[in-house]
């Protein structure tokens, strides 16, 4: 069964597939459907989670080791096959279609792949892996539909975008989906539930860039404290709104716990740089050594306080102040940590 990327939440309602293949070069939409494939699984027991990722000469009989060894009390199983380069190999590809001619009990199977071409996905392993399973399509959106997407999208936001704005919207992410979710995540963050302007969308751009907020972004990765602190205080003296500044702080965050999660799940650091995009992959050393300089639970403890900072700038939090509770928050994730003894 083939299936576009958004239909992936009808199929995972009925019920889960032994295996699913994610294949396509839309960073977002594989991401999407990739997660919500690992989040399905662990919500049906599936909590042991096995990571082969195909690079180099790789050992294929890896795919197969303990896949006989499961006990009657054994846990249910999630078992990942990466194939960044879209290539098996001669070895992969016999491999694979015993794999998928004989798939493991108790575990789920999820194959991800680059966009292929159609020679490839003519190919016998190809074809082994479709006829066992789910091949979700993770295509990139043409720009003739990409307003309504971005409809949907912020829809779930209790935001109605007039069709100016979506058109804008559309016009001004020329076709990346992963800077069109940030653009709706900002909008979100900026606005309150209801309708959406041309007007509003226009301010909200053009507020971002004469703010130049991006340096609480950069201070923030780089663990300049002193520097997170000027920035919030040069905004704050020139009257700035702290809505207007806490979405790319937030951003920030949200994508370290992203990536900090994906390592902690397995991923590997070089692997996940190489899905930044735009000013983040800019920005790709100063993650990097954030990402090593954190742990989760202060990622995690960081967006809970930046869910309090919206609150008291909304007025929704009687006791604290934004500014200061964002300051903290900032200088909080830029602080070195301390020498282990």
């Amino acid at each position: 069964m083939n299936i576009p990327a958004d239909r992936l939440p009808d199929q995972l309602a009925r019920g889960l597939a032994p295996l699913y293949v994610v294949v396509g070069d839309e960073p977002l939409a594989a991401q999407e459907a990739s997660d919500a494939i690992r989040a399905a699984a662990r919500a049906a027991g599936h909590v042991e989670r096995t990571v082969h990722t195909v690079q180099g000469r790789y050992n294929w009989q890896a795919i197969f080791t303990g896949n006989d060894n499961l006990s009657l009390f054994a846990e249910r199983r999630l078992t990942e096959i990466r194939i960044p380069s879209g290539k098996p190999g001669v070895d992969g590809a016999k491999a694979l279609e015993a794999y998928a001619g004989k798939l493991p009990p108790d575990t789920l199977t999820l194959v991800s792949l680059p966009g292929l071409d159609w020679k490839t996905m003519q190919s016998r392993w190809f074809a082994a892996l479709a006829a066992k399973g789910v091949v979700i399509e993770a295509k990139p959106v043409d720009r003739a539909r990409l307003p309504d997407w971005i409809a949907r999208r912020l829809a779930k936001q209790g935001l109605r975008a007039e069709p100016a704005a979506l058109e804008f919207l559309a016009d001004r992410v020329e076709g990346n989906l992963l800077a069109a979710q940030q653009e709706i995540d900002k909008l979100a963050l900026l606005l309150p539930p209801g309708t959406v302007t041309l007007a509003d969308v226009e301010h909200a751009v053009v507020d971002v860039s004469r703010l130049e907020a991006e340096v609480l972004a950069d201070a923030l990765y780089a663990g300049d404290g002193a520097r997170f602190a000027q920035g919030v205080a040069d905004l704050r003296d020139s009257g700035e709104a702290v809505p207007a500044i806490l979405w790319q702080v937030t951003a920030a965050v949200t994508l370290l716990l992203r990536l900090k999660w994906a390592l902690e799940q397995g991923d590997s650091l070089p692997g996940l740089m190489r899905t930044l995009w735009g000013r983040d992959k800019q920005r790709a050393p100063q993650i990097e050594r954030a990402l090593k300089r954190l742990d989760l639970a202060q990622i995690e403890a960081a967006l809970a306080e930046l869910a309090l900072v919206d609150r008291q700038a909304k007025g929704l939090e009687r006791t604290g102040d934004a500014w200061d509770t964002l300051l903290r928050v900032g200088i909080g994730l830029a602080a070195q940590p301390a020498h282990r003894t």
